[in-house]
């Protein structure tokens, strides 16, 4: 009972939730074999003391409901009200945030002391014209399956589209797989400002090799500062892309994404997207300005003839400084191709197709036949990998949806399709 309620605190689930039903059914059980001291104490530790709940600041709209909800339960079975649940306010901050941090135990895990992701999200679901500031039943879908088939993105460069607030991937990259490498890139992208500014911060937060300070995190949650990325073994980046008006991408082999499926004037934009990117050309611009670049560089440390604008900065330096500055070029440059040579070595064993996977929730029947429609008309393929459901206990996110199935369809470029406008 107190791992569930500690799950449904943490998350901030709402206390109308059937989540909470459950619990409540285990008091009764609970009471029998426990004093009513070490039953108040427990269900306290459990939720408001908790030790992540310490750690990073709540919503204290929740921590009241928390507060009636324990109340409520000891009324009705006409116990006497025990002094800790007494207090009628719950000490709160000077400003009112429009966020809060929400821990989202058994899904992935972090450095805030025990297993789970917390991410820095909305209280109030679609807010500031954006789906992208709370975490949507998709996401964990998508995270739960392709932390099951880690070979999917094993040493392969990962891009997630409408990465949100960052639930998948942070689940994705602190679920390590025993046998199988992680993702060699992760790079999340999502348009709007206010969405980036946090899927930043959360990488951050559970990604990092020490947990940052609760003082800290006031902080980010009152004046929404950016933060960089944690360090981790995968080169994970960040990246505002606009489906409509992409920019040159970095290569890319896997594509994820979950609930971007909702608005259908974006579903060509979005379909046009990872047909660009399974085709390569949505990276051609970004691979021409690397081979500029490499050729640059090359001129530079290996001393070609032909003196550039890097050279003539060099000749300016002492000995010693150019020469430990050539050596960090090589080294670079080193790695990159070293990267090119695991990309490689995975063409040559076969494992050389670019595939997308897109999990739906299925709000909408006509919406999703519209997004496979466009599928099949830009000359892309798509089959149905994984269909799911959350159980009541594991659906901790704000918008309540656990009798919407969760379609995952893998996409991919068949061989020698023309693109159809062409």
């Amino acid at each position: 009972m107190y791992e569930l309620l500690a799950r449904a605190h943490l998350a901030g689930v709402p206390t109308s939730r059937t989540l909470w039903a459950h619990v409540a059914k285990s008091l009764d059980t609970v009471l029998e074999e426990v004093s009513e001291t070490e039953l108040v104490s427990g269900l306290l530790k459990a939720s408001l003391q908790h030790p992540l709940a310490v750690a990073a600041p709540r919503s204290t709209t929740h921590a009241r409901e928390v507060l009636q909800w324990l109340r409520d339960q000891w009324r009705a079975r006409g116990w006497n009200l025990p002094s800790e649940f007494i207090p009628e306010e719950i000490s709160c901050p000077d400003y009112a945030p429009e966020v809060s941090y929400k821990t989202y135990v058994g899904w992935g895990g972090s450095v805030m002391g025990q297993v789970g992701v917390t991410l820095l999200e909305s209280d109030g679901g679609i807010t500031h014209n954006t789906t992208g500031l709370t975490t949507w039943y998709g996401a964990a879908i998508l995270a739960q399956w392709a932390s099951d088939n880690p070979a999917i993105i094993a040493g392969r460069r990962v891009m997630e589209l409408g990465a949100g607030v960052g639930f998948t991937a942070s689940v994705i990259l602190t679920s390590p797989a025993e046998g199988q490498p992680p993702p060699l890139t992760y790079t999340l992208t999502d348009c709007h400002h206010h969405v980036l500014t946090l899927l930043q911060h959360n990488l951050t937060l559970n990604l990092a090799s020490s947990p940052p300070k609760r003082e800290e995190l006031e902080k980010f949650q009152r004046e929404v500062v950016e933060v960089g990325d944690g360090r981790v073994v995968t080169k994970v980046g960040v990246l505002q892309v606009d489906w409509r008006r992409p920019p040159p991408l970095p290569p890319v082999d896997v594509v994820l994404a979950a609930d971007v499926v909702y608005a259908r004037h974006l579903i060509p934009a979005l379909v046009t997207l990872i047909r660009s990117i399974l085709d390569g050309s949505a990276d051609e611009e970004h691979s021409q300005d690397m081979v500029i670049k490499r050729k640059s560089e090359n001129r530079s440390v290996y001393g070609q003839q032909g003196k550039t604008e890097r050279e003539e900065c060099n000749m300016m330096q002492h000995p010693a400084e150019r020469e430990g500055a050539e050596f960090k070029e090589k080294q670079r440059i080193s790695e990159e191709i070293n990267e090119e040579d695991k990309v490689s070595k995975r063409k040559e064993e076969g494992v050389n197709e670019r595939e997308a996977y897109i999990a739906c929730t299925r709000r909408n029947q006509e919406t999703l036949s519209v997004f496979l429609e466009e599928v099949q008309h830009q000359g892309l393929s798509h089959t149905l990998v994984y269909q799911a459901t959350l159980g009541t206990d594991t659906a901790l996110f704000l918008y309540n949806e656990t009798h919407l199935p969760v379609k995952i369809y893998k996409i991919t470029l068949p061989h020698n399709v023309p693109h159809p406008d062409v």
